[in-house]
């Protein structure tokens, strides 16, 4: 039996409370919790426990904790106000910080990443204990990448849950056709439990991707060891770890030593990475590097921080000329007519990888299309959204760079590192500082993704998408975008169209040879049964005989001739 509460197994070895009149149950400690808590994960209101009512199941509510949908008619803590929601039991996980219960001497601890006390163990005699690779372990990080602090969390169902860093799931990091398949999912694996995440919004990052320390020392090698995204070298098609000498994907982080080119996996330095005290260390998370440039600039100008003001409110102070113009930024209707148009002659190609589509296989392949209507399709696209701002974002407190434009914190690295390198050439522009700064927070956003994601990996919705915020930008701004445009339309459509190419030649083949396979064994098993047929009817029971007798001397004759 359940209990009513928190919808856990009652074991017979535990009290519980039970009615007879409507055979319900709870646990003793359940009917001893608190209506109203204060919790470190939705630190702005007190959170009341509830019953999940039919009025809500509308749409699936899962807990802010653990990602997992509530049951119906299951008690939460939760915060109307804020919609938010939490397992009976994921509210009562200790809070992310790393305390100590029980008498020292009996090395009994209570840490945050893990709900149950643990014990000092001695590992292999060698001296090192096994939570030695966790008492230091930082559970609260600051990072420039976001505008709050970060924990660090054990997530139990954290696969499906999307990085806002790598911008994938693990399960997306996982599943995937390339010959580096076993190392992507190995490296994926030592580290997918923990996730750090922001308890004030809807925020995550993988281990793999989040703040890590920049500068580690390893004792089995002489120099110190950097953060790297990633490393790749032409001449190698596959890499190895320094470290432990097993394979690894180029595409994940790594610390290396530039002097040596010596190379090891993020969950090789496991030790040094949460062993190190992280005071004064600067930690890094993916894709920080690419604007470290913007950040040296920042120290150098001492940008000013405008308190309490966020993008958010800028655009709320927009006029609703300006307001129309992020909403259709470019002509809709036009647009739109030719978008319909080559998405049309295109469209024969969706699903190019279907073998029920082999003609059009054959086509994308064999015939003189004019694949510049790929591009064509994507210039004119038009969201019906218009520009728009991530919730993230809107938030966030602003600063001023340059002096004139206001972009979200954690975006000014970006456009400072834009301006460096393309210069400010929207002087000329008679829009407003606030529109202003609204493109340029938009710009930021689009460049941060598109230096986020491989070619291989971008979609026909990646450059749709870009394309038109681009676009729109430099109509509200004046903001010259071109160079960006030409690449995405030639170098990187171009690429696209290959690797489309690529990975249909691979897949039409292999998709082709299951369903041959499959038929085969099919045909091979009706020949099997066709064999069989002659046995079977020469070991004709005596009934079976019975009833064909009979309907041979009554095979003229109908149901009613024995009647008349």
């Amino acid at each position: 039996m359940s209990c009513g509460l928190c919808n856990c197994l009652i074991l017979k070895c535990q009290k519980y409370y039970y009615c007879f009149g409507c055979d319900y149950h709870i646990h003793k400690r359940c009917a001893k919790l608190p209506q109203y808590i204060n919790n470190s994960l939705h630190d702005i209101h007190p959170l009341t426990l509830i019953r999940k009512r039919s009025s809500f199941d509308e749409s699936i509510i899962c807990c802010f904790y653990c990602e997992k949908p509530l049951g119906d008619h299951e008690y939460a803590y939760t915060c109307n106000l804020c919609a938010f929601y939490v397992h009976i039991t994921c509210g009562s996980i200790p809070l992310p910080t790393i305390t100590c219960n029980g008498h020292e001497d009996h090395h009994i601890v209570q840490f945050s990443c893990h709900q149950n006390p643990m014990i000092l163990v001695e590992l292999g005699g060698a001296n090192k204990d096994v939570l030695g690779e966790c008492a230091n372990l930082c559970t609260i990080v600051k990072c420039q990448i976001h505008d709050h602090s970060l924990s660090l969390v054990e997530n139990a169902s954290s696969n499906s849950v999307h990085c806002d860093a790598c911008l994938k799931s693990y399960d997306e990091l996982s599943d995937n056709d390339d010959s580096s398949i076993l190392a992507k999912s190995h490296e994926v694996q030592q580290t997918q439990s923990f996730f750090f995440r922001c308890m004030e919004c809807s925020y995550n990052l993988h281990f793999l991707c989040g703040p890590l320390p920049y500068i580690i020392k390893y004792e089995y090698h002489i120099h110190s060891l950097i953060l790297i995204d990633s490393i790749m070298d032409e001449d190698f098609d596959k890499y190895y770890c320094d470290a432990c000498e097993e394979e690894r994907n180029p595409e994940f982080r790594v610390y290396t030593c530039v002097e040596c080119k010596y190379t090891a996996h993020i969950h090789c330095m496991i030790d040094e990475v949460i062993k190190g005290d992280t005071n004064g260390v600067e930690l890094l998370s993916l894709g920080e590097n690419r604007w470290k440039l913007g950040e040296d600039m920042d120290k150098a100008e001492d940008q000013t921080l405008i308190e309490g003001l966020t993008i958010g409110d800028i655009i709320d102070a927009l006029s609703e000329e300006e307001k129309k113009k992020l909403l259709q930024p470019l002509d809709f209707i036009s647009n739109k007519r030719y978008y319909n148009y080559y998405r049309n002659l295109n469209s024969k190609f969706d699903d190019l990888d279907s073998i029920e589509n082999f003609d059009n296989y054959k086509d994308f392949f064999q015939s003189d299309y004019d694949y510049s209507n790929f591009r064509m399709e994507v210039l004119y696209y038009t969201a019906v959204e218009g520009l728009k701002i991530d919730d993230q974002y809107l938030r966030q407190e602003v600063v001023a760079v340059d002096g004139k434009y206001l972009v979200p914190n954690t975006l000014a690295p970006i456009f400072k590192t834009f301006l460096l390198k393309y210069g400010d050439d929207c002087n000329s522009s008679t829009s407003s500082t606030g529109l202003k700064s609204v493109a340029s927070t938009l710009l930021s956003i689009v460049i941060d993704r598109m230096c986020k994601t491989k070619v291989e990996d971008v979609t026909m919705d990646d450059f749709k998408e870009w394309i038109f915020y681009l676009r729109g930008i430099g109509e509200i701004s004046g903001f010259r975008v071109n160079q960006f445009l030409l690449v995405l339309l030639e170098k990187s459509m171009d690429a696209y169209l290959g690797y489309m190419a690529i990975r249909c030649e691979k897949q039409i083949p292999e998709k082709l040879d299951m369903k041959i396979e499959a038929l085969e064994a099919e045909l091979d098993k009706c020949k099997k049964m066709r064999e069989q047929i002659p046995t079977i009817m020469s070991q004709k029971s005596s009934s079976i005989q019975h009833f064909i007798s009979q309907a041979s001397k009554l095979k003229h004759n109908t149901v009613g001739d024995e009647w008349f």
